[in-house]
């Protein structure tokens, strides 16, 4: 099917009546429950079905988000949040659970539900992630992770690794564990790792390093794991704070004291006793920022494909 004639023909009913329906006009339900399945049937989305879908603007925005009790994706949701109230957008969550096939379909079920553009928190981005962005003819902003063909908003996060490496370096640690995640993740699981190993290598220190999950309850049983093996390292650091907290409590129940360091900012890395050393992120700002370049883009105004948000040059207790 090429034009809204092709729909008219299946559906049995005039051109007027499946633009009515395309632009939420008033078609009987009998004859809207028809559409609906043609259009999910043929998969029915070329531009000519799209710019008729987008012919009047519905001031809602869909968030696609990876995990819930995140101080990350809540900073950033929280600085979307923001930019959408000043904008007089309203903000729709999808929640993926880290799970592709979800993250697809919130793409698919946001198109549906008209949203003017999406926030996508994304874990990886993959071929077919491409080709559903492509096909939903909506405005996309990628929070996380970068792409070639997509805008994105990136942390430094080769830096803030370099820096924890560097840092700990300088120290004088020598005999260090690093808990990292999958390199399907490419911010946390390549650009961070790597750049913790280079900042390390600038010492003559290599690290050890195993692969856990960002949830705390996952990471728990890999580090208890790891640390048993070996519990001489003098320096511990988590890929992100959450698995820095499942090393602080696996210390807290052995009665260790090792040099534990994160990654976020999390505010529990500071009220855990002793506290857990973070390089803190600009999380809410890159929710700031990804709403202010969708609005552009759904405005059809030049948006820069890559930004990246600098990363705090400090470690916070």
């Amino acid at each position: 099917m090429k034009n809204i004639d092709d729909i008219a023909k299946l559906a049995g009913v005039s051109k007027s009546t499946v633009s009515r329906y395309l632009n939420d006009g008033s078609v009987s339900m009998k004859t809207k429950e028809k559409l609906d399945k043609i259009i999910q049937e043929h998969d029915y989305q070329p531009n000519q079905f799209a710019q008729s879908l987008r012919a009047h603007r519905t001031n809602m925005i869909g968030a696609i988000i990876p995990r819930m009790n995140s101080f990350a994706v809540d900073e950033t949701i929280k600085g979307v949040k923001t930019i959408c109230d000043k904008q007089n957008y309203r903000l729709l969550l999808n929640y993926t659970n880290l799970n592709s096939d979800l993250e697809l379909d919130a793409l698919e079920t946001f198109y549906r539900s008209k949203v003017d553009g999406i926030i996508f928190m994304a874990t990886d981005i993959t071929d077919k992630h491409l080709e559903v962005i492509h096909k939903i003819n909506v405005p996309v902003i990628i929070v996380g992770q970068t792409h070639e063909q997509l805008h994105c908003i990136v942390h430094d996060d080769y830096q803030a690794g370099y820096l924890v490496g560097d840092t700990l370096g300088k120290q004088g640690y020598k005999d260090i564990q690093f808990f990292g995640v999958t390199e399907t993740d490419t911010a946390v699981g390549i650009y961070r790792k790597q750049g913790f190993i280079d900042g390390l290598k600038v010492h003559g220190i290599e690290p050890s390093i195993s692969i856990t999950s960002f949830n705390y309850q996952e990471a728990k049983p890999d580090v208890a794991s790891v640390l048993q093996k070996y519990p001489h390292f003098d320096a511990i650091v988590g890929a992100t704070d959450s698995i820095a907290l499942a090393v602080h409590k696996y210390n807290s129940e052995h009665h260790m004291s090792k040099y534990i360091v994160g990654f976020g900012g999390d505010p529990v890395t500071k009220i855990v006793s002793p506290s857990i050393h973070t390089v803190r992120y600009a999380f809410d700002y890159a929710g700031e920022v990804a709403m202010e370049k969708l609005n552009q883009l759904i405005q059809h105004k030049d948006v820069e494909k890559q930004i990246t948000i600098e990363i705090d040059h400090s470690f916070k207790n």
